[in-house]
């Protein structure tokens, strides 16, 4: 099968060199599927892998976290079975999703919605578990609180904005400039630009930039879940004091730490919620998706600034 293989690291996005190598179909063990896959998505931790980001990363391997596909073989049941799914470490700790086939174990498995075609279905996988998991599973969003998404036109924040909406809370996206103020309110989204409210929860995807204003911006029970933390924005001071006494929260979110079956779990219900229509998929184009022998392109594209659009790599 034709897969991307990373043979060493390359020392910038400029000397990206991503080469197609012809290397044997995965052979399913006992409980396992192979999936013929279709789309595969292309993360910035897919990129910066390849940059040499995560210095434990074995070589060679192949790259690549998300898929979409269809079950080619394995138990009578599922064979034919349309699936998306994302990895943690898949593409770093083992080999990944950009190539051909991929085999899984068939308990990792889940169908993708309905009403998403694989090309769409394999765009959402990580913003969306990403997502789901600092908001759903750790920040435990409840009906009618507030939730302030910081870089709410990002993937990451359009998918917790639109999570917010199906558990019925009252998001608010932060926001650099009144341009994209307007970009947001033009998606249907109440925006911001400033730290002038009191949230019970903030998804905070910038580290410790404007930390104080973010604490402050808290509500006694607030939660904040942190998502990254940029090289030179790591460390940040608290009051534990006050912080104590306004029974407030941080939640660290990394989502390396799930494998395929664990974040079955959170793909079976953002399933429900595409097919109510409740939730909005992150916008593709064919500008967005590229051949697997485009991947270098895709992948310095991811890390220039995609606006909120997902890149993905097209595949069968």
């Amino acid at each position: 099968m034709k897969a991307l293989v990373l043979n060493t690291h390359f020392s910038s996005l400029e000397e990206l060199d991503l080469q197609i190598s012809e290397v044997p179909i995965p052979t399913p063990q006992k409980g396992e599927c192979l999936i013929e896959v279709h789309v595969s998505g292309v993360n910035p931790s897919d990129a910066l892998g390849a940059l040499g980001y995560f210095s434990h990363a074995h070589l060679p391997r192949i790259p690549g976290r998300d898929f979409a596909g269809v079950v080619i073989k394995g138990s009578p049941n599922i064979v034919g079975k349309k699936v998306w799914g994302t990895g943690g470490s898949a593409g770093i700790d083992t080999n990944g999703c950009h190539a051909e086939y991929l085999a899984l174990p068939e308990s990792s498995l889940s169908e993708i919605p309905n009403n998403l075609s694989p090309e769409e279905a394999g765009a959402q996988t990580l913003p969306y578990t990403t997502a789901y998991y600092s908001l759903v599973s750790r920040a435990q969003i409840k009906p009618n609180e507030e939730v302030l998404v910081i870089g709410g036109l990002g993937q990451v924040g359009r998918a917790a904005l639109s999570i917010c909406k199906w558990k019925h809370c009252h998001p608010t996206a932060l926001v650099r400039t009144q341009e994209d103020v307007a970009a947001a309110k033009k998606l249907g989204w109440d925006a911001t630009t400033t730290f002038d409210h009191k949230y019970d929860v903030i998804l905070n995807t910038i580290g410790n930039v404007h930390w104080q204003p973010q604490i402050d911006s808290l509500k006694k029970f607030g939660r904040m879940a942190v998502i990254a933390a940029p090289e030179g924005k790591r460390e940040a001071p608290l009051n534990l004091f006050h912080f104590y006494r306004a029974n407030q929260e941080i939640c660290g979110i990394n989502t390396v730490d799930f494998n395929f079956e664990e974040n079955k779990s959170f793909l079976t219900d953002l399933k429900q919620g595409f097919e109510s229509e409740k939730l909005t998929p992150l916008p593709i184009s064919k500008e967005t998706t590229f051949p697997l022998t485009k991947a270098t392109e895709a992948y310095q594209t991811v890390l220039r600034g995609t606006k909120g659009k997902r890149i993905i790599l097209s595949i069968h």
